[in-house]
């Protein structure tokens, strides 16, 4: 686990990089921009204790989209082998493994 602080207009990580982490938003905003939008607008705005960064972790895929600090962030940064012990030590409830 990191914790990580973002200038606002920091990319965090591009669309088809490998997926090797997730984020928790501690404070500020995170833009996400699928790769048809090209505008500054994001498709999604992310905000304080959301995550972002899981789904390429959890499908072992490549990022479907990138990530941008909208204001100065501070994160907290998981490793995908931390992320799945996680996983694994959670309800069954949560992770529809019953």
């Amino acid at each position: 686990m990191k914790k990580i602080a973002e200038k606002k207009d920091r990319t965090i990580f591009e669309a088809g990089e490998k997926a090797d982490s997730v984020y928790l938003i501690v404070s500020g905003e995170i833009g996400i921009f699928l790769p048809t939008n090209r505008t500054d607008t994001p498709n999604f705005i992310l905000g304080e204790n959301e995550i972002f960064g899981e789904m390429g972790v959890v499908d072992q895929s490549l990022r479907a989209g990138r990530a941008n600090a909208l204001t100065d962030v501070n994160l907290i940064k998981i490793s995908q082998d931390e992320f799945n012990v996680k996983l694994a030590e959670s309800d069954p409830f949560i992770t529809g493994a019953y």
